[in-house]
């Protein structure tokens, strides 16, 4: 669990050091701090401070620790944040709500990785914005729409199904050129 508050990881998201870290450090074997300046160009004595900070947030695990002489070399990594998840659906179409109380108990975690999610969102569109790259399509949509309590509910369940059966419903399953795709549904 983060040891760190919802406005501390959010201070933590809005630096510019921490979008480099997590982007170099996407990776399953980890890297060292070392690997990690050469990797962000951010100099050694700037980067244990924002390290320590990214491991009290979880943001960064250490995947491999290795010896040499007198000292412990860790290696950190981003990629857990980065596994493919499902979205849930319960057999019977309804989708999975949480409790009042699960949410209060688990607040802090839930503020904090929706701050992770808009970070990669908002990193993607503006690395498409500055590339100018056509295949990279990067989007947003918004909407505003009038339902019932049962329509909203169905209509996030069949968003949730669509989801779910994507790959599965893929027109072109062989395909060589496929792009691992990130979609956030958000209601409010």
């Amino acid at each position: 669990m983060s040891k760190v508050t919802v406005d501390q990881f959010a201070k933590l998201m809005v630096d510019d050091k921490v979008g480099k870290i997590l982007k170099a450090t996407k990776v399953e074997e980890g890297l060292t701090p070392k690997q990690i300046s050469k990797a962000t160009k951010i100099p050694n004595n700037q980067l244990y401070y924002t390290l320590n900070k990214m491991m009290d947030a979880d943001l960064l695990k250490i995947v491999k620790q290795e010896k040499i002489k007198n000292l412990t070399e860790n290696y950190y990594s981003s990629l857990f944040l980065n596994q493919k998840t499902k979205y849930i659906v319960h057999d019977d179409d309804n989708v999975l709500n949480f409790s009042d109380d699960w949410i209060k108990e688990h607040a802090e975690q839930t503020l904090q990785l929706v701050m992770l999610q808009h970070h990669e969102f908002i990193s993607a569109l503006r690395e498409t914005i500055n590339n100018g790259n056509d295949e990279d399509n990067t989007t947003s949509a918004h909407g505003e729409i009038d339902l019932s309590p049962e329509g909203e509910k169905k209509v996030m369940s069949d968003l949730f199904k669509v989801l779910n059966n994507a790959e599965k419903n893929d027109p072109n399953p062989d395909s060589k050129n496929k792009r691992h795709v990130k979609i956030q549904l958000e209601k409010w």
